[in-house]
């Protein structure tokens, strides 16, 4: 996984592979002199900061220039780029993904089992055809359609279940997190 440093002069991000931890190297941008930190885990919180940071300066207010210092209350609040890389960060340490790999074996499950049956109503169908029963082999058959499509819509119907409510157990975790930290913010007591 690459590692990524923020440029003193212009600001951008710049990614390197892991060997290039401890070392320099120049901004391919404007030339200055970039420190990769000898942690991984410091360089990745190093860019969320300066993502963060363009987000909040591509957001200033009409009359201020791009790279001015915003008051106290505008740092404090998160800008929308940094609720998108929470939110991605989320999803990628959700404990609610075993609950998707479920939905998706349960609906496996189900074609699978879905398939079989109508296999093996096909079977039938051509054994009692053959022995001179049409008209049972054409109710096995058709019985065997019913039970194959309530299979295969029932499994479908658990997986979306299952899947909602991984999406729900997400999005409360992600609104949880959003109140907690809206809790931690600092408060601007100039009222």
């Amino acid at each position: 996984m690459p590692i990524a440093a923020t440029c003193p002069g212009c600001g951008k991000t710049i990614s390197a592979p892991d060997s290039a931890a401890g070392h320099k190297a120049k901004c391919p941008h404007c030339g200055r002199v970039v420190p990769f930190p000898d942690n991984p885990a410091a360089a990745l919180a190093a860019a969320v900061r300066a993502e963060e940071k363009a987000g909040s300066d591509a957001e200033s207010p009409a009359g201020h220039p791009a790279g001015a210092t915003p008051t106290p209350a505008r740092a404090a609040a998160p800008s929308r780029h940094s609720t998108t890389t929470v939110s991605r960060m989320l999803a990628r340490t959700s404990p609610y993904n075993t609950l998707r790999l479920l939905a998706a074996i349960i609906f496996g499950v189900g074609i699978t089992v879905s398939v079989l049956v109508l296999l093996g109503a096909l079977a039938a169908l051509v054994m009692l055809a053959t022995r001179g029963r049409p008209w049972e082999a054409a109710g096995v058959f058709a019985g065997a359609l019913i039970l194959a499509v309530m299979l295969f819509l029932g499994a479908k119907t658990v997986s979306e279940l299952v899947r909602l409510w991984a999406d729900v157990g997400d999005r409360t975790r992600h609104m949880a997190q959003m109140f907690e930290e809206s809790l931690n913010l600092p408060r601007d007591n100039s009222h």
